[in-house]
């Protein structure tokens, strides 16, 4: 089917060729606009037909069409000898510089791509349209074999038909080139942007990761001071003791010299004990500010002691296996804190679960290049039904009262985040098994 509209006098008339009835309106409102007069042919059989009942002032046509392609329509019109200087513009969304070459081989005046730009579409209409006296049989003519690719293009247009359609290829590709431009310049305003919405979010992350952090570490506070106060009651107890029997060693006449020297010597060294106990856990507190290397065994040592009194009572038995004594380059005290966390979860859980056999194993071992640390319990192990969730941020199985469920979380990110090794956990025969290697 195809559309005709009978053209006014001193009016153009343009006949737009296109299978796609979207694309063809697309382009007969563009046109219309401009006060042409519009017929639409579906392929270019319609369009001869239609060109042989009015013939139009300028033909429009895409090239990929079925039963006959806009470069067989450009062929027919050159042979036919009352239309062959009838100017022709080819569309087509090809960017291949051979589709420019069979333009030129059949007949075409001038070559635009798709998606067309409505003022390029305009430009090129109405140049089409003033130098349409013009045939592809007036000025210098002769055929040119062009070999492209492989390819043989027989190019008989004139001078004037060459250069005008290499240069609307041209200007086309001066366009395109400035499309690729803009388009590489709106891609770095994205990826700057993008970049800034990434340093801020990293930014909002890292802030996140530090109050979990100071969460953990405000957790692990209070389990301190219930450490602190298990640590302080015998040796107060003790001091208590010794200041109380002095009045009676001096109400009986034996309160001499050397026993008061030995009273207060004894006592200086409970003190001397309860000073270097907060000493300790001062230390533990202090964030590390840069890398060191120390000794696995030594930071285990120190995190024992943190956790004597507790440990006491009830009883738990800790084992240490030291198969090497490897060294590790980080950050101290925050590895002492992922033992911390770990050995304060085995603690609770052997409580909890009232096991007899209340035991910690610790295990210390190099394997290939890392340092790995194994700290395994004796209280029936993980369900595996949470076993997937223990490291996600707020999961706990204590109670609101008990856990705040950040600080396995924040091992796991001092680990593999801050220290570039692996946290990881399984079930055994007895309990659960924290392995870790840096």
């Amino acid at each position: 089917m195809h559309k005709h509209l009978h053209p006014e006098k001193n009016s153009s008339w343009i006949l737009i060729v296109d299978d796609s009835p979207t694309q063809a309106k697309l382009l007969e409102l563009i046109l219309s606009g401009e006060g042409h007069h519009i017929s639409v042919a579906q392929n270019g059989r319609e369009a001869i037909e239609l060109i042989a009942v009015n013939r139009p002032d300028l033909v429009v046509s895409d090239i990929l069409m079925p039963e006959m392609d806009g470069f067989e329509l450009c062929r027919r019109i050159r042979k036919t000898e009352e239309i062959k200087s009838l100017p022709i513009i080819l569309l087509t969304n090809l960017s291949d510089p051979a589709e420019v070459l069979r333009s030129l081989e059949a007949g075409a005046n001038y070559f635009l791509s798709k998606p067309c730009d409505n003022k390029a579409l305009i430009s090129l209409v109405r140049q089409a349209l003033l130098s349409k006296g013009q045939s592809r049989t007036s000025g210098d003519k002769g055929e040119v074999d062009v070999h492209y690719h492989g390819q043989s293009f027989s190019i008989g247009s004139s001078k004037d038909q060459i250069i005008d359609l290499l240069l609307t290829t041209y200007e086309t590709a001066v366009e395109k080139n400035r499309e690729l431009l803009n388009a590489k310049n709106e891609l770095r305003t994205l990826n700057e942007k993008l970049e800034k919405r990434v340093e801020e979010r990293t930014k909002e992350l890292r802030e996140k990761d530090q109050l979990l952090l100071l969460q953990s570490r405000q957790a692990a506070l209070g389990e301190m001071i219930g450490n602190i106060a298990h640590q302080w009651r015998q040796p107060l107890n003790i001091l208590g003791l010794t200041i109380q029997q002095l009045p009676l060693f001096h109400d009986f006449g034996e309160l001499t010299s050397d026993l008061l020297n030995q009273n207060v010597n004894s006592s200086m060294e409970l003190i001397q004990h309860m000073s270097q106990t907060i000493d300790d856990f001062r230390n533990y507190f202090r964030p590390d500010k840069e890398k060191i290397e120390f000794k696995v065994s030594e930071a285990i040592e120190n995190t024992l002691s943190l956790l004597e009194g507790s440990l006491q009572n009830p009883q738990i038995t800790v084992d240490i296996v030291t198969k090497d004594d490897p060294v590790i380059y980080g950050y101290r005290n925050e590895f002492a804190q992922v033992l911390l966390n770990i050995l304060n979860n085995a603690k609770d859980a052997l409580i909890e679960r009232e096991m007899d056999d209340r035991r910690v194993t610790i295990t210390i071992f190099t394997e290939g290049n890392k340092a790995v640390v194994t700290v395994a319990d004796s209280a029936g192990g993980i369900p595996e039904g949470i076993m997937g969730k223990i490291f996600d941020p707020y999961f706990t199985t204590k109670g609101p009262q008990r856990g705040t469920g950040v600080g396995l979380f924040m091992s796991k990110t001092i680990i593999e985040k801050n220290m570039g090794g692996r946290l990881s956990v399984h079930n055994t025969a007895d309990g659960a098994e924290f392995r870790i290697e840096v």
